[in-house]
Protein backbone atom coordinates (compact mmCIF):
# COMPACT_ATOMS: atom_id res chain seq x y z
CA UNK A 1 0.00 0.00 0.00
CA UNK A 2 1.29 3.45 -1.14
CA UNK A 3 2.32 5.51 2.29
CA UNK A 4 1.03 8.94 1.89
CA UNK A 5 2.21 10.52 4.26
CA UNK A 6 4.62 13.40 3.92
CA UNK A 7 8.18 13.50 5.39
CA UNK A 8 9.44 16.30 7.69
CA UNK A 9 11.90 16.69 10.66
CA UNK A 10 14.00 18.51 12.99
CA UNK A 11 17.92 18.49 12.40
CA UNK A 12 20.12 19.72 15.75
CA UNK A 13 22.10 18.34 18.04
CA UNK A 14 21.78 17.64 20.52
CA UNK A 15 17.85 16.45 19.20
CA UNK A 16 16.74 14.24 21.88
CA UNK A 17 14.76 17.41 24.03
CA UNK A 18 13.11 18.74 21.18
CA UNK A 19 9.03 19.37 21.07
CA UNK A 20 9.35 20.17 17.30
CA UNK A 21 7.67 16.60 16.82
CA UNK A 22 4.62 16.60 19.09
CA UNK A 23 3.94 20.26 17.73
CA UNK A 24 3.92 19.51 14.08
CA UNK A 25 1.81 16.20 15.06
CA UNK A 26 -0.72 18.53 16.27
CA UNK A 27 -1.02 20.70 13.37
CA UNK A 28 -1.06 17.58 11.00
CA UNK A 29 -4.32 16.63 12.56
CA UNK A 30 -5.80 19.66 13.36
CA UNK A 31 -5.45 20.41 9.34
CA UNK A 32 -6.64 16.49 8.36
CA UNK A 33 -3.02 16.54 6.79
CA UNK A 34 -0.88 12.93 6.69
CA UNK A 35 2.48 13.89 8.47
CA UNK A 36 5.54 11.87 9.27
CA UNK A 37 7.75 14.22 11.50
CA UNK A 38 11.02 12.93 12.99
CA UNK A 39 13.87 13.90 15.08
CA UNK A 40 17.15 13.19 13.15
CA UNK A 41 20.65 13.99 15.18
CA UNK A 42 23.33 14.90 12.59
CA UNK A 43 26.85 15.95 13.13
CA UNK A 44 28.87 18.91 10.98
CA UNK A 45 30.70 15.59 9.02
CA UNK A 46 27.20 14.51 8.30
CA UNK A 47 25.14 17.36 7.61
CA UNK A 48 25.28 17.79 3.92
CA UNK A 49 25.22 14.42 2.81
CA UNK A 50 22.00 13.86 5.22
CA UNK A 51 20.46 17.06 3.65
CA UNK A 52 21.04 15.96 0.09
CA UNK A 53 19.28 12.91 0.62
CA UNK A 54 16.23 13.80 2.69
CA UNK A 55 15.26 16.09 -0.14
CA UNK A 56 16.29 13.65 -2.80
CA UNK A 57 14.10 11.14 -1.05
CA UNK A 58 11.66 13.11 -1.48
CA UNK A 59 11.17 14.73 2.04
CA UNK A 60 8.97 17.88 1.93
CA UNK A 61 10.62 20.53 4.83
CA UNK A 62 13.32 20.11 7.60
CA UNK A 63 13.67 22.45 10.67
CA UNK A 64 16.87 23.17 12.13
CA UNK A 65 17.88 23.85 15.33
CA UNK A 66 21.45 24.61 16.88
CA UNK A 67 23.71 24.29 16.18
CA UNK A 68 23.45 24.40 12.41
CA UNK A 69 21.30 27.05 11.55
CA UNK A 70 24.38 28.48 10.28
CA UNK A 71 25.92 26.08 8.76
CA UNK A 72 22.84 24.86 6.16
CA UNK A 73 23.18 28.53 4.33
CA UNK A 74 25.97 27.28 2.07
CA UNK A 75 23.63 24.14 1.46
CA UNK A 76 20.75 25.76 -0.03
CA UNK A 77 20.03 27.14 -3.45
CA UNK A 78 18.50 30.75 -2.14
CA UNK A 79 17.80 32.28 0.77
CA UNK A 80 14.60 34.13 1.90
CA UNK A 81 15.23 38.38 2.88
CA UNK A 82 15.26 37.58 6.34
CA UNK A 83 17.15 34.58 6.18
CA UNK A 84 20.19 36.85 4.66
CA UNK A 85 19.82 39.48 6.54
CA UNK A 86 20.16 37.54 9.68
CA UNK A 87 22.27 34.71 8.23
CA UNK A 88 20.40 32.44 9.93
CA UNK A 89 18.03 29.33 8.62
CA UNK A 90 15.21 27.42 10.61
CA UNK A 91 13.19 25.63 7.83
CA UNK A 92 14.36 24.40 4.68
CA UNK A 93 11.51 23.49 1.60
CA UNK A 94 12.32 23.26 -2.43
CA UNK A 95 10.32 25.70 -4.10
CA UNK A 96 7.96 25.43 -7.46
CA UNK A 97 10.93 25.87 -9.67
CA UNK A 98 13.02 22.79 -7.78
CA UNK A 99 15.53 25.07 -5.71
CA UNK A 100 16.53 24.38 -2.18
CA UNK A 101 15.42 27.19 -0.09
CA UNK A 102 16.02 28.46 3.59
CA UNK A 103 13.78 30.93 5.41
CA UNK A 104 13.72 31.71 9.02
CA UNK A 105 10.66 31.74 10.88
CA UNK A 106 12.20 32.33 14.60
CA UNK A 107 11.72 36.21 14.43
CA UNK A 108 7.46 35.33 12.98
CA UNK A 109 7.47 33.21 15.75
CA UNK A 110 8.57 35.75 18.28
CA UNK A 111 5.88 38.64 17.32
CA UNK A 112 3.13 36.09 17.17
CA UNK A 113 3.47 35.34 20.40
CA UNK A 114 4.38 38.81 21.93
CA UNK A 115 0.97 39.60 19.79
CA UNK A 116 -1.03 37.14 21.16
CA UNK A 117 0.15 38.02 24.25
CA UNK A 118 -1.01 42.03 24.36
CA UNK A 119 2.67 42.72 24.57
CA UNK A 120 3.32 45.70 22.24
CA UNK A 121 6.18 46.35 20.97
CA UNK A 122 5.43 48.51 17.65
CA UNK A 123 6.78 52.35 18.26
CA UNK A 124 8.56 50.94 21.87
CA UNK A 125 11.44 50.99 23.61
CA UNK A 126 12.46 47.87 23.81
CA UNK A 127 15.94 46.60 25.53
CA UNK A 128 17.26 42.95 24.53
CA UNK A 129 19.93 41.02 26.67
CA UNK A 130 22.19 39.47 24.28
CA UNK A 131 23.84 39.53 21.32
CA UNK A 132 24.77 35.81 20.56
CA UNK A 133 22.62 33.67 17.41
CA UNK A 134 19.34 34.06 19.33
CA UNK A 135 19.29 37.46 19.48
CA UNK A 136 19.33 38.03 15.59
CA UNK A 137 15.75 36.86 14.88
CA UNK A 138 14.53 38.94 17.18
CA UNK A 139 16.59 41.73 16.37
CA UNK A 140 15.33 41.76 12.54
CA UNK A 141 11.54 41.26 13.64
CA UNK A 142 11.59 43.65 16.29
CA UNK A 143 12.98 46.67 13.50
CA UNK A 144 11.18 45.81 10.94
CA UNK A 145 7.60 46.32 13.02
CA UNK A 146 8.98 49.55 14.19
CA UNK A 147 10.23 48.78 17.42
CA UNK A 148 13.16 50.92 19.27
CA UNK A 149 15.95 48.27 20.42
CA UNK A 150 18.63 48.97 22.67
CA UNK A 151 20.98 46.02 23.38
CA UNK A 152 23.24 44.89 26.92
CA UNK A 153 25.32 42.23 26.57
CA UNK A 154 28.89 41.16 27.56
CA UNK A 155 30.79 41.81 24.69
CA UNK A 156 30.70 45.32 23.16
CA UNK A 157 32.20 43.93 20.55
CA UNK A 158 29.25 41.87 19.00
CA UNK A 159 26.76 45.03 19.91
CA UNK A 160 28.81 46.96 17.44
CA UNK A 161 28.47 44.23 14.82
CA UNK A 162 24.39 43.79 15.38
CA UNK A 163 24.19 47.83 15.48
CA UNK A 164 26.12 47.67 11.73
CA UNK A 165 24.24 45.09 10.44
CA UNK A 166 20.86 45.74 11.41
CA UNK A 167 20.69 49.97 11.40
CA UNK A 168 19.64 50.28 7.60
CA UNK A 169 16.36 48.66 8.92
CA UNK A 170 15.58 50.27 11.96
CA UNK A 171 16.48 52.44 15.04
CA UNK A 172 18.97 49.94 16.89
CA UNK A 173 21.69 51.13 19.28
CA UNK A 174 23.95 50.36 22.59
CA UNK A 175 22.15 50.11 25.97
CA UNK A 176 22.47 53.36 28.42
CA UNK A 177 22.00 53.59 32.03
CA UNK A 178 21.21 56.77 31.51
CA UNK A 179 17.87 55.88 29.14
CA UNK A 180 16.26 59.09 28.65
CA UNK A 181 13.20 56.97 27.82
CA UNK A 182 12.22 53.51 30.12
CA UNK A 183 11.96 50.66 28.68
CA UNK A 184 8.84 49.35 27.68
CA UNK A 185 9.59 45.47 27.42
CA UNK A 186 12.77 43.22 27.94
CA UNK A 187 13.46 40.15 25.88
CA UNK A 188 15.78 38.13 27.27
CA UNK A 189 18.22 36.19 24.43
CA UNK A 190 21.03 34.64 26.57
CA UNK A 191 21.10 30.65 27.26
CA UNK A 192 21.42 31.08 31.38
CA UNK A 193 20.27 33.66 34.03
CA UNK A 194 22.38 36.80 35.13
CA UNK A 195 21.14 38.86 37.45
CA UNK A 196 24.68 40.92 37.21
CA UNK A 197 22.98 42.24 33.86
CA UNK A 198 19.34 42.26 35.53
CA UNK A 199 19.85 44.65 38.21
CA UNK A 200 21.79 47.10 36.20
CA UNK A 201 18.95 47.21 34.40
CA UNK A 202 16.10 47.29 36.83
CA UNK A 203 16.34 51.44 37.01
CA UNK A 204 15.56 51.72 33.39
CA UNK A 205 12.58 49.49 33.08
CA UNK A 206 9.06 51.32 33.35
CA UNK A 207 7.08 49.67 36.17
CA UNK A 208 4.31 47.89 33.80
CA UNK A 209 7.02 46.61 31.25
CA UNK A 210 6.76 43.09 30.57
CA UNK A 211 9.59 40.29 30.61
CA UNK A 212 10.11 37.98 27.91
CA UNK A 213 12.63 34.93 28.01
CA UNK A 214 13.45 33.86 24.82
CA UNK A 215 14.04 30.42 26.84
CA UNK A 216 11.16 28.12 27.71
CA UNK A 217 10.77 25.71 30.42
CA UNK A 218 12.66 25.25 33.51
CA UNK A 219 15.47 27.03 31.35
CA UNK A 220 13.43 30.27 31.48
CA UNK A 221 12.15 29.87 35.40
CA UNK A 222 15.22 31.39 37.07
CA UNK A 223 14.89 34.62 35.13
CA UNK A 224 11.26 35.20 35.19
CA UNK A 225 11.44 34.13 38.76
CA UNK A 226 13.97 37.32 39.58
CA UNK A 227 11.62 39.82 37.64
CA UNK A 228 8.63 38.56 39.33
CA UNK A 229 10.60 38.94 42.84
CA UNK A 230 11.19 42.39 41.73
CA UNK A 231 7.13 43.12 40.73
CA UNK A 232 7.15 42.83 37.54
CA UNK A 233 3.85 40.89 36.88
CA UNK A 234 4.04 40.60 32.50
CA UNK A 235 6.28 37.71 32.25
CA UNK A 236 7.07 35.14 29.81
CA UNK A 237 8.77 32.41 28.31
CA UNK A 238 9.52 31.41 24.83
CA UNK A 239 7.37 28.53 24.46
CA UNK A 240 5.02 30.21 22.90
CA UNK A 241 7.28 31.55 20.12
CA UNK A 242 8.47 27.96 19.58
CA UNK A 243 5.08 26.79 18.69
CA UNK A 244 4.70 30.00 16.45
CA UNK A 245 7.94 29.59 14.69
CA UNK A 246 6.77 25.99 13.57
CA UNK A 247 3.22 27.25 12.53
CA UNK A 248 4.97 29.33 9.93
CA UNK A 249 7.47 26.41 8.90
CA UNK A 250 4.37 24.45 8.69
CA UNK A 251 3.00 26.80 6.68
CA UNK A 252 5.78 27.41 4.32
CA UNK A 253 5.85 23.24 3.49
CA UNK A 254 2.10 22.46 3.78
CA UNK A 255 0.14 26.13 2.41
CA UNK A 256 -1.93 26.38 5.57
CA UNK A 257 -0.90 28.27 8.57
CA UNK A 258 -2.35 25.85 11.81
CA UNK A 259 -4.34 27.58 14.12
CA UNK A 260 -1.57 28.39 17.70
CA UNK A 261 -4.70 26.91 20.34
Amino acid sequence: MKNNKKLCGVIGNPIAHSQSPEIHQRFASSCKIELQYEKFLVTHETLSSFVDTFFRQNGTGLNVTLPFKQSVIRLVDKLSDNAELCQSVNTIFIDNSGKLCGDTTDGDGLLMDLDKKEYVFENKNILLIGAGGAAVSAICALLKRSAKVRIVNRSQQKITELINRFSIIGDIDFFETKQTNKFDGVICAISQSNKKIYQSILPTLKSDAYIYDLNYGERAEETLDYFRDKGFTSVSDGYGMLVGQAARSFEIWHGVLPKLD
